[in-house]
């Protein structure tokens, strides 16, 4: 019998370089291809990772569960991943093949980007569908700017006038270009830099950080320095939810998935997730569920 996960594991950049014998001097930026042997990384889920990516899948088919929702990733699927989503690998056909861009956070918050657009990153894919079916002629861009990229990156040491500023422009470029293929599919979201957009950019950030150990909106209000009024009414705004809804879904996904995927009793599961008690907890999950977690394992 296969043993069950007892954690969401922690896939870092480091050890995915290590695994796929990437070598670069260019630290917290990576273009590479991957086949079926690589890509199969089943053994490891489900995830977090510690960087971004973004991965075009060029031949076959992969499944991969995403914050507990199934994909099959086929040729011309264009696939997000930020920090915050648990991934689950499933089966990977012998023919496939993807391109693939890894980078730090820190990479993303030193580009060329403009900071308010780098900072939207994590909140778009929180309200985004991450995966993206492209045309054949924007198939064929993101293969060319991610091939133009991935050359810029192998060729930084023979030639470094300008190297990395170059390297930035190339992903800044690509990143924008990503974010017009995924404003097409989703409801379209304009960086403004308003005050309210960078509250809710901040307070996702803690939430995804925190959500175990701070439940209440006031705890993140006080960290924001700004009223729990205020900042319910700015996360509803910009995504339709309020604070405390946010806060219990990243809670129910990382139940979910330790339920689903782990052997770990109920109680062990509470204590995780920082309740006072399982029975706390149950009655928490019931309310978002409509099962206690114990009939939800049995189900799925």
């Amino acid at each position: 019998m296969k043993k069950r996960k007892q954690t969401i594991e922690k896939l870092t950049i480091d050890i995915l370089r290590s695994r796929l014998d990437i070598n670069t001097t260019c630290n917290g930026l990576y273009v590479f291809d991957t086949d079926a042997e690589e890509m199969d990384i089943s053994a490891l889920s489900p995830y977090r990772s510690d960087h971004n990516s973004v991965h075009l899948i060029t031949a076959g088919q992969v499944n991969v569960k995403i914050n507990l929702l199934d994909y099959t990733l086929k040729k011309n699927d264009l696939v997000l991943f930020t920090s915050n989503m648990i991934r689950h690998f499933g089966t990977v056909t012998p023919d496939c093949k993807a391109i693939n861009l890894l980078f730090s956070n820190d990479y993303l918050l030193n580009s060329a980007l403009p900071s308010k657009t780098a900072e939207a990153f994590d909140y778009l894919s929180g309200i985004i569908d991450p995966v993206v079916e492209l045309r054949e002629d924007q198939f064929e861009l993101i293969v060319t700017q991610l091939t133009a990229l991935g050359l810029k990156i192998k060729h930084t040491r023979t030639n470094t006038f300008y190297a990395e500023d170059i390297l930035r422009h190339l992903f800044s470029a690509l990143i924008f270009e990503v974010g017009a293929l995924y404003q097409k599919v989703a409801k379209p979201y304009v960086v403004s830099g308003s005050r309210k957009e960078h509250i809710v950019h901040q307070f996702l950030k803690l939430v995804s950080k925190k959500f175990k150990d701070e439940k209440s909106v006031q705890a993140y209000a006080d960290m924001l320095n700004i009223t729990p009024k205020y900042l319910t009414t700015a996360t509803r705004e910009l995504t339709g939810k309020t604070a405390g809804d946010l806060i219990d879904e990243m809670l129910i996904v990382e139940a979910k998935v330790l339920l689903n995927e782990s052997g770990m009793p109920i109680a062990h599961i509470a204590e995780t997730l920082n309740f006072s008690d399982q029975f706390v907890f149950s009655r928490f999950f019931k309310k978002h569920c409509g099962l206690n977690p114990s009939t939800f394992r049995r189900s799925v």
